[in-house]
Formats: structure tokens, C-alpha cells, sequence
């Protein structure tokens, strides 16, 4: 407004009539700045009633804090808990009882003693028997053994294995039930019939070597797992029931 009056002032229009718009125009232009003063008057006063933000106290810090009294700093070093460990009890053992064998029911016979193995053949299962009758035949795959209380013949192999079998020959039989009537190599009498009925034992032994021998005084017992038998010849069988196998012992082993 004001660019206007004076730019007017060389276009005719008097003196008077320009100074009076130049002074309306000063006047509204305080007017607008004696407002804007007012509104920022106001604004101000309206800042100053609303409530403070809180202060928010400093976190503490879980490393070692610093304090400052008199000028001096104070190092405050962290609490260190301290955890006792409890020794756990120490577990008692209870001795445990060594197993006793079992002993035997029968004792073995004192001159078998020698010859016999616990683990091998057990137990004996009876008394056993002195002054027995009994019979030996050598062979060539083996040997045959007679046991006069029982009647049985027992066969042994030279492999290692023995076989049971009845006494079936009586007195009155023929002394050879088979073969050749010569002994050797025929076998006679009870070893004769066996050798002859079965044709497993014949062709397993083979000839006999030599004539049998028998003896009054032979000894005998029978055990939980096989039995033990002195032959005429002073050596001792050792029949072991549960693998069928044997072997021989003689008086100075």
C-alpha cells in the first residue's frame, strides 16, 4: 500500500490526498504486527502451563559403579556370590556271599581219586564198586571194556568217542559168534557178539590185536556226568556221558 501512494505522486494527485493514504497505510501495517505480537504473547503463556516431562533417573550399571565424595573416587567392586558345593554320600556296598559248593552226597572211591574232575564228571552218584570182575580187548581202531555188575560193554574209538551197549552173550553160547574162529583177530565171547551184531563197531575197531584179559579186582563208579572204570591193566577210563568222549589215565600221571 505504501508502493502505491508514492508511486501516485507524479500522476497529479495532490500532496494532501497521498500524505493521508501513506499514513492509513503506517497504520494498518502496525496493526498486523501489534496482532502477531499478541498471538505469540499467548502461545507462550499456553507453553508455560502445560506440566514438565518427567526426569528419568539414570539406569544403574551393572559394572563397577564410580562415586565422587570430597574430590575423591571410590571404586565399588561387584558382589560375587559364592556357592558351596554339598559332597554327595557315598553309597555303602554290601558284601556279597562268595557261593559254597554243594558237597557230594558220595565220596569218590579213593583209588579213582587220581583220575576224577569235578567239572568234568560232577558227583558220583553211588558208592561205586570194589572187586569187580571186568574184561579188556585191545583192538585196531580202539579198545572194548566189560563191566561184570552191570553186564554192559562199552566201546571205545581211537577217535575219541565211546558208545554203551548190553552184554547179551550167556555162557553155554558159542565163544565165536562170527568170522574167523581164532582170536586174534576174531574177538570172543561177549566182545564177540557185539563185534559181530553191529557192523559200526566192527568196521570202527577193526581186528582185534590181541587175546582179552580179565581181572577179579577191578573198581567202578558212576557219576552225575559219566563214570570211571579201572581196567585189568592198572589205567583208569574216563567215559564222559554229556560230549560221548573219553580218555585214560594211568597210575603214575
Amino acid at each position: 500500500m505504501i508502493g502505491r501512494c508514492h508511486g501516485r505522486i507524479d500522476a497529479g494527485d495532490d500532496y494532501g490526498r497521498c500524505a493521508g493514504r501513506a499514513r492509513r497505510c503506517r497504520a494498518g501495517w502496525w496493526v498486523v504486527v501489534l496482532a502477531g505480537l499478541l498471538a505469540l504473547a499467548a502461545c507462550r503463556e499456553t507453553d508455560d502451563t502445560l506440566p514438565a516431562p518427567p526426569t528419568l533417573a539414570p539406569t544403574a550399571a551393572v559394572a563397577t559403579a564410580a562415586v565422587a565424595t570430597a574430590g575423591l573416587v571410590t571404586t565399588i567392586a561387584p558382589t560375587v556370590a559364592v556357592v558351596t558345593a554339598t559332597a554327595a554320600p557315598t553309597a555303602t556296598r554290601t558284601p556279597t556271599a562268595t557261593p559254597q559248593p554243594t558237597p557230594c552226597q558220595f565220596a569218590v572211591l579213593p583209588a579213582l581219586q587220581p583220575a576224577w574232575l569235578d567239572i568234568e564228571l560232577g558227583c558220583p552218584i553211588n558208592a561205586g564198586v570194589e572187586g569187580l570182575s571186568t574184561a579188556y580187548a585191545p583192538f585196531a581202531g580202539g579198545q572194548m571194556l566189560w563191566r561184570g555188575d552191570n553186564a554192559q560193554i562199552y566201546v571205545l574209538a581211537n577217535d575219541g568217542r565211546w558208545a554203551q551197549y548190553d552184554d547179551l552173550w550167556q555162557e553155554g553160547d558159542a565163544e565165536f559168534t562170527c568170522g574167523e574162529a581164532n582170536n586174534p583177530p576174531t574177538p570172543v565171547r561177549g566182545f564177540g557178539r557185539v563185534w559181530c551184531d553191529h557192523a559200526e563197531v566192527r568196521e570202527g575197531l577193526g581186528a582185534a590185536t590181541a587175546a582179552e584179559i580179565g581181572d577179579s579186582g577191578g573198581r567202578a563208579q558212576d557219576f552225575v556226568n559219566g563214570l570211571l572204570l579201572a581196567a585189568p591193566d592198572g589205567s583208569t577210563f574216563v567215559l564222559i556221558g554229556e560230549t560221548a568222549t573219553w580218555r585214560r589215565v594211568w597210575p603214575d600221571e
